[in-house]
């Protein structure tokens, strides 16, 4: 009996239960960083629906976003943080 699959296309579920969808799915289905996946828990196997994120997601972070620039002012940068931790002067 010959499956609809010819090529195994697998991934590992890591210890915080984060998985990686392989290139040839996110490509045919066209997802995209910040889709949202709804999951059919009602099936005896893992279902999945892509929709688009809301709009208001990306005002929120926006919001985030433009509160948050410049609270670090008075800190030190990343390189000269990064100089101390390596201990170059």
């Amino acid at each position: 009996m010959e499956t609809a699959y010819t090529h195994s296309m697998q991934s590992v579920v890591t210890h915080g239960f984060l998985e990686s969808i392989p290139e040839k799915i996110r490509t045919k289905l066209h997802l995209k960083t910040g889709m949202v996946l709804d999951f059919d828990e009602e099936t005896p196997y893992l279902k999945a629906t892509a929709t688009e994120s809301p709009h208001d997601t990306d005002e929120e972070f926006q919001a985030w976003l433009d509160e948050s620039i410049g609270m670090a002012k008075g800190m030190p940068s990343t390189d000269e943080m990064m100089r101390e931790t390596r201990g170059e002067d």
